[in-house]
């Protein structure tokens, strides 16, 4: 057998106790606040506020009457030149190629 002791150790040290004390302080916080959130949601109250917050364009809310505004649908580009332009091109292509062909 070895010369060491079976078991866990009995005893800590002080700054162990006072770290172990601090972190089971602040998980039992954020358990308290935890449980606020779920009776709040459970209650609804978190729809309304949500209702309620302003939100700018980048998603920050913040307390400013200042309303998130919707970007305008942009154009689908192809090759960099509107995807309509480019349409009524070929159309027009396409059109002068059976008329040159009418023509003959």
């Amino acid at each position: 057998m070895s010369g060491y002791a079976e078991g866990p150790p009995t005893q800590q040290s002080t700054w162990q106790s006072s770290v172990g004390g601090v972190l089971g302080d602040a998980l039992a916080a954020w358990g308290q606040v935890e449980r606020i959130k779920a009776v709040r949601n459970s209650g609804g109250a978190q729809q309304n506020d949500k209702k309620n917050t302003v939100e700018l364009d980048n998603g920050a809310a913040v307390v400013v009457e200042a309303p998130k505004t919707t970007a305008a649908k942009q154009e689908t580009m192809v090759f960099g030149v509107p995807q309509k332009t480019l349409l009524m091109g070929f159309g027009g292509l396409l059109v002068l190629g059976v008329f040159m062909k009418v023509m003959k």
